[in-house]
């Protein structure tokens, strides 16, 4: 997602929180960067980051008891409400 500014994670830099999983590529961990704006992304572009999002919100409810990591959770709303913003704003859809 080159030329898209992104947000540090709260949970720290990459790689380093419980909860991510540093062997798994296709999935986007609440230590890893995510776009500030997601307007500015391309269709494909938010797809393939939803899809990430997903990858590690079902890798989280597998491994931890207590669900999903809350920055996980807010990124996939976030996404789904993106998503069904573009949605309606297309016309005949």
């Amino acid at each position: 997602m080159s030329g898209v500014d992104v947000v540090p994670s709260p949970s720290g830099p990459s790689g380093t929180g419980a909860e991510g999983h540093g062997d798994c590529d296709t999935c986007l961990s609440p230590d890893d960067d995510f776009p500030t704006e997601l307007s500015a992304l391309s269709l494909v572009e938010l797809q393939v980051l939803h899809s990430r999002v997903v990858c590690q919100l079902e890798h989280e409810y597998l491994v931890n008891p207590d669900g999903p990591h809350p920055v996980t959770q807010d990124r996939h709303e976030e996404l789904v409400a993106a998503l069904e913003a573009r949605r309606d704003a297309t016309p005949g859809a």
